[in-house]
């Protein structure tokens, strides 16, 4: 297992139109309740993501959750839409945070002036300590709204402030060190009303990664935001016998010979990327 991902909390400042709505109440976790999420997953991987759905940021206690994922020794990846950067002007002085990524195509559902948020995002830039094994990365979701007024704005203002070097990666740039800017095709959110299906494929989901959703639930992956591939609850369950079940280890199992028996999973997209027959 390479990652867990751990929604702190699903509830968020904005609704981007990139980012599907999902259907489970809007909470987040208590102390009790992330301690125990964070203390699970790391039985099995030092690598944690604290998001699924949701603004991290705005966790009511952010901060002690990153100081006890100090304390663990923890390697954490957040992403954020960058509003409240503002209120963490230190986020680099957690040596437990290894990756930060900031959504940038949600500018255009901020409530903040442009230039406000531009100058905020511009300024963590040049504050981020570039000395450490830590790193930074500007995310542009969606390559085909790069058009968009505000997101053209911010990146043309990205542009002058740094050159842009390509990587060996698509659509990826180193712009100093250990910060880099990248952006993405456009993929559809699985739901089970779409219509295409195939029971053909194989994903990285469960196999290399599982989602601890706010309310508890164990998931196979970041997209499955209403816990449709349930294999069980963190707090009802520990994940070692939730990773032992037969529909974990069944679910498992047809992955690596190239079948989906997920009706969501038959349905999504994103599995595209690694299936055998594509």
């Amino acid at each position: 297992m390479k990652r867990v991902y751990i929604e702190i909390t699903n509830r968020c400042n904005l609704h981007c139109s990139f980012c599907k709505e999902g259907k489970k109440p809007r909470k987040e976790m208590h102390q009790n309740e992330w301690q125990l999420a964070i203390d699970e997953a790391l039985t099995i991987t030092p690598y944690l993501y604290l998001h699924v759905q949701g603004e991290p940021l705005l966790h009511t206690q952010f901060e002690d959750i990153l100081t006890y994922c100090d304390q663990k020794e923890c390697h954490i990846q957040l992403v954020t839409n960058g509003t409240y950067l503002n209120r963490y002007p230190n986020l680099f002085a957690h040596p437990s945070l290894r990756k930060l990524s900031i959504s940038l195509q949600s500018i255009e559902y901020q409530h903040m002036d442009i230039e406000e948020y531009t100058n905020t995002i511009l300024s963590y830039c040049k504050a981020f300590p570039k000395d450490k094994n830590q790193y930074m990365e500007l995310r542009f979701w969606r390559e085909d709204q790069l058009k968009e007024k505000k997101t053209a704005y911010l990146f043309q203002k990205i542009k002058e402030a740094y050159p842009f070097h390509p990587t060996n990666r698509k659509n990826s740039f180193v712009l100093d060190t250990h910060l880099y800017l990248s952006y993405a095709n456009s993929f559809s959110w699985p739901t089970i009303n779409t219509k295409e299906s195939t029971q053909k494929g194989t994903c990285l989901g469960a196999l290399e990664q599982i989602a601890i959703l706010a309310d508890g639930t164990v998931s196979a992956c970041c997209l499955d935001i209403d816990g449709y591939n349930a294999f069980g609850n963190i707090f009802d369950s520990s994940l070692s016998s939730i990773l032992q079940s037969q529909y974990y280890q069944d679910f498992c199992e047809a992955l690596k010979n190239n079948q989906l028996i997920s009706p969501l999973c038959q349905k999504c997209t994103f599995n595209h990327r690694f299936s055998k027959d594509k």
